[in-house]
């Protein structure tokens, strides 16, 4: 079974915005320069082969001042991001003893 990368796993491994490589992958589907072992499943989700990410990375590089300028690069989702609370915890009151 071959295996293969996720939007996110694809944008971390090329060091790029996910929105990035997401305007990379859709283009070169559109273009049909991907190979058939990478495949689109739900509404925007792909699953990229490994044969195929130096054609991606090779876009996003010829494709710089494109990206620069596209809508849909300038959007942040908040979606990865986490909150972390610290909570403080008191130790129990040593003056209740019980008999």
């Amino acid at each position: 079974m071959t295996t293969r990368f996720s939007m996110a796993e694809l944008a971390e491994m090329l060091h790029e915005n996910i929105e990035h490589v997401r305007i990379a992958v859709d283009s070169l589907a559109a273009a049909g320069q991907l190979t058939g072992e990478s495949f689109q499943f739900g509404h925007r989700n792909w699953r990229i082969a490994p044969s195929d990410v130096k054609n991606i990375a090779h876009w996003l590089v010829e494709n710089r001042e494109h990206l620069s300028q596209h809508p849909l690069a300038e959007k942040q989702s908040g979606r990865g991001q986490r909150r972390v609370v610290r909570k403080v915890i008191s130790a129990p009151n040593k003056s209740y003893q019980k008999d």
